[in-house]
């Protein structure tokens, strides 16, 4: 089974792209796996508006375990396995809270050792009067993971009016990563995330 973690900076809709998507490829149940912090997985299920309801939030770092969906992809008369992953927002500076940095501490082990990553940026945080247009932490996880692995950067929020003008800039700054705008709320852009992972699966 091919696994892909979908990764970035805090409140970016992570958690909304993986709900959104798994609906968008047809699950009505979704089972969620959680790796507890003693070493068991824990299996939670909700539908779809279930779960947008529990676990979206305008809270910073309100995604505090590793969490994941096991879903199948129909390809001709086969099928191909995927395990997509929802992982706590990564930034910089030691946060106060030790549930947070210990999130934090696995969803970096999970960047280390997955092959597929899934890098979701902020449309609104794309700076288009600086420099350098990403965020430090945003630049460390595109260095880093586009080195050795399958990886994409999915611009989401795309639904709001000032994502074309960011979108731009950001093109026309990195122009040797694979580049999808989404919108994780209203499922745009979902057609061709699912062309890339299965691309890779």
């Amino acid at each position: 089974m091919s696994e892909c973690l979908v990764t970035g900076l805090p409140n970016v809709g992570k958690t909304c792209f993986v709900i959104n998507f798994a609906e968008y490829m047809g699950l009505k149940e979704l089972k969620f796996n959680v790796r507890q912090t003693a070493g068991y997985t824990s299996i939670t299920t909700f539908s779809p508006v279930e779960a947008r309801r529990k676990l979206i939030s305008v809270d910073s770092n309100y995604t505090r375990e590793i969490q994941s969906i096991k879903m199948e992809i129909p390809v001709g008369k086969s099928f191909k396995e995927l395990n997509i992953i929802d992982s706590c927002g990564l930034s910089s500076g030691i946060n106060p809270d030790e549930e947070v940095r210990l999130a934090m501490a696995k969803t970096i082990r999970l960047l280390r050792e997955s092959k597929m990553v899934l890098h979701i940026i902020d449309i609104t945080n794309i700076r288009t009067t600086a420099d350098r247009v990403l965020f430090p932490v945003d630049k460390l996880i595109m260095d880093y993971a586009s080195l050795e692995k399958n990886y994409a950067v999915l611009v989401n929020k795309m639904d709001l009016s000032s994502s074309y003008t960011n979108l731009e800039v950001l093109r026309e700054k990195i122009r040797d990563k694979i580049i999808i705008p989404i919108s994780a709320l209203y499922q745009t852009g979902f057609k061709e995330v699912k062309k890339l992972v299965l691309s890779y699966v």
